[in-house]
């Protein structure tokens, strides 16, 4: 009875736990009412891009046809584009980011195939 009782207890309060970080989010975007943006995604590469003119505490993702997907950092840290992770605001400085911009660009870079050698195949 006992072992029961603490069970229930046990998941109820998880369950309380991993409600909070939904709750706490969606407190955040009230934070920015009325909200605009003049971030534009075309003709950027996909990739995670900080918006300086929001402070960087607002950034959004880029996808293959152009659309922007706006995200928000928690509160007291912004959007740190050399890692491209919200990150404590005091360990960047959020007007340099678009120098890191570039860095979009590299990370879906893929190689072209090689040639394939087909000078010692044998025809059957």
């Amino acid at each position: 009875m006992i072992r029961q009782l603490a069970v229930s207890v046990l998941l109820i309060a998880l369950a309380y736990v991993y409600s909070l970080p939904a709750l706490h989010r969606a407190k955040r975007w009230e934070e920015f009412p009325n909200l605009t943006f003049t971030f534009d995604c075309s003709d950027r590469a996909v990739g995670f891009y900080a918006d300086t003119e929001h402070h960087c505490q607002i950034f959004h993702m880029c996808d293959e046809d152009g659309r922007r997907i706006p995200y928000i950092c928690a509160n007291e840290t912004s959007f740190n584009q050399e890692f491209r992770v919200c990150d404590w605001e005091y360990n960047f400085e959020c007007q340099q980011a678009p120098q890191w911009y570039y860095l979009n660009e590299l990370t879906y870079v893929t190689d072209p195939p090689k040639p394939r050698d087909l000078s010692n195949i044998v025809p059957v």
